[in-house]
């Protein structure tokens, strides 16, 4: 023996010492690294490869330990410590083969079926040919430790290596396709170490009569090399812990660049959030720097296509109750030359019916594109007043900014059509009040016809009687008699069309008897003279009202009557009043010819109702409600509510 192998040969526990602490500390190592959160495929492995490390180097230990035993007490060995040293081994060996196959199999899913079954496999061929080899041989303690030992190298040893090292060459390309190629040169330094291991320890072994170890073991190396196999085995270790603690180094690497991805998407999302800030604030400021719905919508719709992405054009319907659809009001496109097909249209409209009728945002794919439009509802007050579309191409994530503006849009609408609203009142207030001084103008000149005309040709034809009668009562007393009695009557005649006239312009008994009194003499004096039957009814507690609440309600049935008699076309109609109380209703209906009320009281109609517009506007100026209720072929029905106080009274 050399003195090199006999320097060894005398420091044998020393090297196991070293081998042992190798192995255990890359495998420490491995199990402080597991405490990262990683998404590398390597980290859900490596617990087993750390289980391998730990567990080896136990053995290793262990052996070191019988190989004290055998130094200084020349005591034999307890077979239980073989046994124990054995079994560490081969959970070691089965560690090593569970790291190989199940980097394996998340790396290649493909294999997944039948590598999950590799170690299971192992195990039982290990425990199967023990048992098959104590059954036929039925061997003595030191034989069966001897096969055992060399059955455990050959079916679980080599290949764990096999495996592991088919395993780190797969995540090497793993890692050349992450952009971490130093880490794959370590991990072919780490397989290249598992090799030349397998190779020392599990190929060559102690001498027995079993497979190769007559011509291939410890004794024969140690013959050949001059020096134990021991040695190359520290070494292995070493460079395998070496390299594999190197490659520990990617978990750093990827924490760096998570962080790095992290903040990048971090800063991101605040350019993100800013700038959708920044169109809720532009947007915002355009709703409020305008009431012309037209304008406003316009300018709105062009700042969220232009500054909010991905959204590429857009266009927003209003819903015309007049013609009770939706209606287009706003288009704009990012791109002048972004245009849509007519199928494409249709299928973005679909979308928008569907948003408008559900309340809910919808997302429609259209055809034969990469395009798709988020139709997104205009709900205020729980009423749907139209819907904003928007066409994008990418994935669209900002629901939440779009549905914001939405609502905050819906609002600006709401608040441009009361103020449209309010302009039109204004405009029909003062077409009404122009409309009342004429109207005032044409009764004056009626009264002053009707004076002139009927009373005063009466009052003069009356002066010129009495002059005759003076000059006749002397010389014909009789004549005169005759001429006074035809005054008699013309006088009368006069006074029932100055009681007429005057019951026109204001009846007395609304004065003298009330509300109800006057409605009842006014619809059979109707009657009477039109020939269209009318109903009247009285319901409630009958009281007097204050006077002008009276006044308003007696104008409205005139002016409720005469437009039935002017334009319903109708054969019957009904006058009802109703004492509530706090409230009198009137309501009139007829079975005419009915109308659109829309197109007649409509934000913009097509003909006015004048009439019906005065009576709207005498119920709001006592504080009460006006409601019609008509359509085409089912006659109208007109309501006017008006608050009381409970006791009435004038």
């Amino acid at each position: 023996m050399s003195e090199i192998a006999a320097f060894f040969q005398a420091h044998i526990v020393e090297i196991y010492f070293v081998y042992g602490l190798g192995i255990f500390l890359a495998g420490f190592a491995l199990l402080l690294e597991m405490e990262r959160v990683s998404q590398l495929s390597i980290s859900r492995a490596l617990p087993f490869l750390a289980a391998f490390g730990i567990v080896h180097g136990v053995h290793e230990w262990v052996e070191m330990f019988l190989k004290i035993s055998e130094t200084y007490t020349h005591a034999e060995t307890p077979f239980w410590a073989e046994v124990l040293a054995l079994g560490l081994e081969v959970l070691s060996f089965l560690f090593l083969l569970e790291f190989g196959t199940r980097l394996l199999r998340i790396l290649e899913p493909a294999r997944r079926a039948w590598l999950r079954w590799v170690t299971p496999i192992t195990t039982l061929a290990y425990l199967g040919g023990i048992f098959g080899f104590q059954t036929l041989v039925n061997p003595t303690a030191k034989e069966w430790l001897l096969f055992s030992d060399l059955w455990a190298r050959n079916i679980t040893g080599l290949p764990g290596t096999v495996f592991a090292c088919w395993a780190m060459l797969a995540q090497r390309r793993a890692f050349l396709r992450d952009k971490l190629p130093q880490f794959g040169r370590d991990l072919v330094g780490a397989a290249l170490a598992l090799v030349w291991y397998a190779l020392v320890e599990e190929i060559i072994g102690p001498p027995s009569p079993y497979f190769l170890a007559p011509y291939i073991n410890t004794d024969k190396f140690l013959e050949w090399v001059g020096m134990p196999t021991e040695v190359f085995r520290v070494a292995a270790v070493i460079v395998f812990a070496f390299f594999i603690i190197r490659v520990m180094r990617v978990f750093e690497v990827e924490y760096a660049r998570r962080l790095e991805a992290a903040n990048r998407a971090r800063f991101a999302a605040q350019e993100e959030a800013t700038r959708e800030l920044s169109v809720m604030f532009e947007t915002c400021r355009i709703l409020g720097s305008s009431l012309d719905v037209d304008q406003l919508l316009d300018d709105a719709l062009l700042k969220i296509v232009t500054t909010l992405e991905p959204i590429v054009a857009g266009r927003i319907y209003l819903f015309d109750s007049i013609r009770q659809t939706l209606v287009e009001r706003a288009s704009r496109s990012g791109d002048p030359d972004f245009a849509l097909n007519a199928a494409q249209l249709r299928c973005a409209r679909d979308g928008v019916q569907r948003a408008f009728e559900s309340g809910d945002i919808t997302y429609t794919p259209l055809p034969d594109s990469d395009f798709a439009t988020l139709a997104v509802p205009l709900i205020e007050k729980e009423k749907t007043v139209g819907v904003m579309c928007l066409t994008h191409q990418t994935a669209f994530s900002n629901y939440a900014v779009v549905q914001t503006l939405a609502h905050q849009l819906a609002i600006a609408i709401e608040n441009a059509l009361l103020y449209a609203q309010v302009q039109e009142k204004e405009q029909l207030r003062g077409k009404l009040l122009a409309r009342a001084v004429a109207a005032q103008e044409e009764e004056r000149r009626r009264i002053a016809r009707e004076l002139h005309d009927e009373t005063g040709q009466m009052l003069t034809a009356l002066g010129v009687g009495l002059g005759g009668v003076e000059q006749t009562i002397t010389q014909n007393p009789e004549l005169a008699q005759y001429q006074v009695a035809e005054l008699k009557m013309m006088t009368m005649r006069a006074i029932d069309n100055l009681r007429q006239f005057v019951s026109d312009l204001r009846p007395s008994v609304l004065d003298d008897m009330g509300l109800d009194a006057a409605l009842r003499w006014f619809t059979y004096q109707y009657t009477e003279r039109m020939g269209m039957e009318i109903n009247f009814q009285v319901s409630g507690t009958r009281r007097r009202l204050p006077s002008q609440v009276e006044t308003v309600l007696f104008r409205i049935a005139q002016e409720g009557v005469s437009n039935i008699r002017r334009h319903a076309q109708a054969s019957h109609a009904s006058v009802r009043l109703e004492f509530a109380d706090s409230v009198v209703t009137l309501t009139i209906a007829d079975n005419g010819r009915g109308f659109v009320v829309d197109q007649v009281l409509g934000a913009h109609p097509e003909r006015r109702a004048w009439g019906l517009l005065g009576v709207q506007e005498r119920v709001e100026l006592v504080g009460g409600k006006f409601a019609i209720d008509s359509a085409p072929g089912r006659g109208t029905k007109l309501t006017v509510e008006i608050p009381i106080a409970a006791e009435g009274g004038r």
